[in-house]
């Protein structure tokens, strides 16, 4: 048996058994076997299967937030055009792992927080570029951009869960920021400016 792994170590290994099976379906006999090592040398590090599983979603909050950054950094185009790789790249976001763990982590009141604050983070990104939207008038004016931005995201997340595909999730995005378009947003949206 392997003297030891490393906290990073163990955590990856969490990580991809969450993404792959979701929450209730990690066992921490089976994270210490996967790596050689004793449970003991896993609770010498993470007081509980909860500790270590928060420890996954602070890992996998920062790997999103890296993401968003450099997503900003490639936001070339008009603001209606960054919207929809936004909202294209929390699409993604919702498909690195298995829509179990979604249910899981929506669910289980000991990760509630991390799930309020992803989904706190994607709102304010996504409410951000739609006041811009708003600002150079290519959505509508009647449209909150917090709670359009909420909308987008319950249903894409909804959709998700119900196992829709990629791809329908994708039209669903472009669908609804068409709708919510000004007659020059639409132009821009169809690639006629």
């Amino acid at each position: 048996m392997k003297r030891g792994a490393t906290r990073e170590e163990i955590i990856r290994a969490t990580q991809d058994m969450i993404a792959r099976n979701g929450i209730r379906a990690v066992r921490v006999d089976e994270i210490a076997q996967t790596l050689g090592i004793s449970k003991r040398t896993l609770y010498e590090m993470f007081a509980d299967k909860n500790e270590l599983v928060g420890a996954c979603l602070d890992e996998m909050s920062h790997q999103q937030r890296q993401r968003i950054v450099s997503c900003r950094k490639r936001r070339a185009g008009n603001p209606l055009q960054r919207m929809l790789r936004l909202t294209n790249e929390y699409v993604d976001s919702l498909y690195v792992v298995e829509s179990s763990f979604l249910a899981d982590i929506r669910r289980k009141v000991a990760f509630a927080e991390h799930f309020a604050e992803h989904r706190r983070f994607w709102l304010d990104e996504l409410t951000r570029t739609l006041e811009s939207c708003r600002t150079e008038q290519l959505l509508l004016p009647e449209i909150d951009a917090a709670t359009f931005a909420a909308r987008i995201m319950n249903t894409l997340l909804e959709l998700r869960l119900n196992n829709a595909a990629r791809e329908e999730l994708y039209l669903f995005s472009r669908t609804i920021l068409r709708g919510a378009a000004t007659r020059q947003g639409i132009e821009l949206i169809d690639g006629k400016h």
